[in-house]
């Protein structure tokens, strides 16, 4: 059986911005797939907030594995999951690297920042030593099942952009090379000139972050075109669902009732079919017919 991070690996091998939407949950996952993209990620920020938590590292590895086991076992497209530092010391890295893939993830990527982190959008965030980062990455590789062999995907994710700017980001990126990171990505950029310098400063495929409502936005061409392998789309699920969830209860509040909402839910047999409700009860009757 193939492993899921050879898929990720050819994607960010063939380059062009692949768009990858980030999700919380299995059913996300699922639509994911529905609509026809060819990875899907488990973002952090996201989870925390299905939470009710912030993402100031709050969700321990338990947490994320559990998580991530339970959309990976949803879709048959790979899965990337946001590992945030590791969740401790190289040790501890290395059992991260090894629940993940046990869990049928295709790969994570693990941050520069210092334990507990925040979430990059946040400010007040501060960085470990490069040298440590690239520990980091070094704990990550020997945790891999097969060891240097395993198609599982080590991403280096560096915050430095809104501390220290783009100078040390080139640096970082470039010393998470050094240290055997499969591709690296970079959050907050706001330029085109910051995206080309980025994108051109390794070797190595680097991944773009979007970050609609804060940051402004590029095209899949746009980023193509600046050098990015693949782009990662943390909060546009959350977000939508979140408006929509927000805009339908303050109607129905408004309202007293749903009557004037119909038009805009999903048939429940949608809802049904999508989570198997059909497999199931296809199931149920051959059971029955072979009774």
């Amino acid at each position: 059986m193939q492993h899921p991070g050879t898929l990720i690996r050819q994607m960010l091998a063939r380059g062009g911005a692949v768009p990858v939407p980030g999700c919380y949950d299995a059913l996300g996952a699922l639509l994911i797939e529905q609509a026809g993209f060819e990875a899907a990620y488990m973002t952090g920020f996201s989870l925390a907030s299905s939470y009710g938590k912030p993402d100031i590292g709050l969700l321990t590895m338990t947490d994320m594995v559990q998580q991530a086991a339970r959309i990976a076992e949803a879709v048959s497209i790979p899965v990337i999951v946001d590992a945030d530092t590791g969740y401790g010391g190289a040790a501890n890295i290395v059992e991260t690297v090894r629940a993940f893939e046990k869990a049928g993830i295709a790969g994570l990527h693990l941050e520069d920042q210092i334990m507990p982190k925040k979430c990059g959008a946040m400010a007040g965030k501060k960085l470990v030593p490069t040298e440590e980062m690239a520990l980091r990455l070094k704990a990550a590789r020997a945790g891999r099942k097969s060891g240097e062999s395993s198609e599982f995907v080590i991403i280096g994710r560096t915050d430095a952009m809104t501390i220290y700017g783009l100078e040390e980001v080139i640096v970082r990126a470039r010393a998470m090379e050094r240290a055997g990171a499969d591709a690296v990505m970079v959050p907050s950029l706001s330029t085109p000139a910051e995206l080309e310098a980025v994108a051109s400063s390794v070797k190595i495929p680097v991944i773009y972050v979007a970050a609609e409502t804060v940051r402004p936005s590029y095209t899949r061409q746009q980023l193509a075109a600046a050098g990015f392998a693949m782009s990662l789309y943390p909060l546009s699920l959350i977000q939508t669902t979140f408006k929509a969830q927000q805009n339908m209860l303050r109607r129905m509040f408004d309202a007293g009732d749903t009557v004037q909402l119909v038009d805009g839910m999903a048939p429940f047999a949608d809802v049904g079919r999508l989570v198997g409700v059909e497999r199931a009860a296809a199931f149920d009757a051959q059971l029955n017919d072979e009774s």
